[in-house]
């Protein structure tokens, strides 16, 4: 089952039936040149941060490469990405509840809950604005004020 914008979440959706999947990764010994050249590729703003193994051990932001590269002056071309990296992963699994994934993301003050398999390795990407896009102003605003509380603090 999948839901469209502007679709209600019903009480048992799962993880998977709103992630967006195919989520591209970076490997924390990539450059944040490399890094960043995928976000402007992509147009994206996060990257899942993999080992070797394709385990999921962080994720790098286009703020983390301004706030802990640019505005330091560091080279991008030498920086590796798990210098810049944030170590903390709020993960979820495909079939986890939606609303379990969406209290985690409150707990940990995230915008984004990243959809692991069993190995740990990144499959999908769930966002604040998937989350608002399926629920009412009320609900959306409300994970929103509390996850962003924390975000400014912690990210």
């Amino acid at each position: 089952m999948r839901i469209f914008p502007g679709q209600r979440m019903e009480e048992s959706m799962r993880c998977e039936e709103i992630m967006k999947g195919d989520v591209s990764t970076v490997s924390r010994d990539a450059t944040v040149q490399e890094a960043a050249r995928l976000m402007a590729e992509e147009d994206i703003g996060f990257l899942p941060v993999v080992d070797g193994s394709g385990k999921a051990v962080g994720t790098v932001t286009d703020r983390d490469i301004v706030v802990r590269l640019v505005a330091q002056g560091l080279p991008a071309d030498s920086i590796r990405v798990h210098q810049v990296m944030t170590n903390k992963v709020v993960t979820c699994k495909r079939s986890d509840d939606l609303k379990a994934a969406q209290e985690r993301m409150k707990q940990s003050k995230v915008s984004r809950i990243l959809a692991v398999d069993d190995k740990g390795a990144p499959v999908g990407v769930i966002s604040l604005g998937d989350l608002a896009e399926r629920q009412d102003e009320g609900a959306a605003g409300s994970t929103l004020r509390e996850v962003k509380e924390g975000v400014s603090l912690t990210h």
